[in-house]
């Protein structure tokens, strides 16, 4: 039924509209990556449509010649572009108001308090969830969770499915990979440069497609500050103003985050992956309503989206 108290359900409603954007904010600012791809623009909205789709060229044209001063043109019909498609998933969280809180704090001023409150958690809870799943495979709560870089920039790229495109099959649709167990090296302070210098050179398979991120677990982190301690740069970009551990390594920062896999280094270029969402803002905002059984008021935030990648052999993983 319909909020019997509209004054109670309008505080609620405005009041969330005023931290929404501080909700958006909080996310990208507490992790690098999306921090990245949102300088980039690459936090897309879009209007519409069933899935996210990114436009892929998967070979070359194959009417370019050489020919004598009356040859014809090679006028074959070339067939050198595709879609990867990808899901939309659904994200949730909600604030709610029982009428014994309402009692409880009376007067507009307490009742905005007691919100604020309830919003922190709610921007913590939806922060820690985006975090994690920019990391994920996607296969988390049932298949319905966003997939992120397991998924995009796979331990295991010559497998598995991305965009609904099969990865065994077509080899322009796999990530690079650097495996410490298949090099028969053991990582440590001493390997990690080279290491870094041999997957940094194959996510160079396209001219001008260089890896201008890295995100690192603890350990390999902690190798690679070892291993440059003494020619060390650290970055002045906003992610180092922003707190994290930040190095340089040629073009790419360096970044530990917490919530990288166990012994794995992501080398992302970032022109190439996306954070795609429906709505006007990247949390969807619901009215506040009272159910019809309980004696509270619910406001809904609603995230319509998944991470896409538009070519996924310039991006590459290293792992033990």
């Amino acid at each position: 039924m319909p909020n019997p108290n509209s004054t109670v359900g309008q505080l609620l409603t405005t009041t969330l509209d005023n931290y929404a954007p501080s909700i958006i904010d909080n996310i990208t600012n507490n992790h690098p990556l999306l921090e990245k791809l949102k300088a980039k623009g690459n936090i897309v909205k879009k209007s519409g449509g069933v899935t996210f789709q990114e436009k892929i060229s998967y070979a070359t044209n194959g009417t370019v010649q050489y020919q004598g001063e009356y040859d014809t043109y090679n006028t074959t019909p070339q067939d050198v572009i595709s879609t990867a498609t990808f899901a939309q998933k659904i994200l949730t969280g909600t604030v709610t108001m029982t009428d014994l809180e309402y009692a409880q704090n009376a007067g507009p001023e307490q009742i905005v308090d007691l919100l604020a409150e309830k919003m922190k958690v709610l921007e913590a809870s939806l922060s820690n969830q985006i975090g994690t799943s920019i990391y994920a495979d996607g296969t988390g709560s049932g298949g319905k969770e966003v997939g992120g870089l397991k998924l995009l920039v796979s331990d295991a790229p010559t497998t598995g499915t991305v965009g609904q495109i099969n990865r065994a099959n077509y080899s322009f649709w796999q990530n690079k990979l650097y495996d410490f167990s298949v090099e028969s090296v053991t990582p440590s302070a001493t390997t990690i440069l080279a290491a870094f210098n041999q997957l940094y050179l194959r996510c160079q398979a396209q001219m001008g497609k260089l890896p201008d991120m890295i995100a690192a677990d603890s350990v390999y982190f902690s190798y690679f500050e070892t291993a440059t301690q003494t020619i060390q740069r650290i970055s002045s970009d906003k992610i180092g103003a922003m707190g994290f551990d930040n190095l340089k390594y040629k073009s790419s920062d360096v970044f530990f985050d917490p919530e990288c896999p166990a012994e794995h280094a992501y080398f992302i270029n970032t022109n190439n992956i996306f954070l795609k969402y429906l709505g006007e803002s990247l949390f969807t905002k619901g009215e506040a309503t009272r159910p019809y059984n309980q004696a509270a008021y619910v406001v809904p935030m609603t995230f319509f989206g998944n991470m896409t990648i538009d070519n996924a052999r310039v991006h590459g993983v290293m792992h033990a």
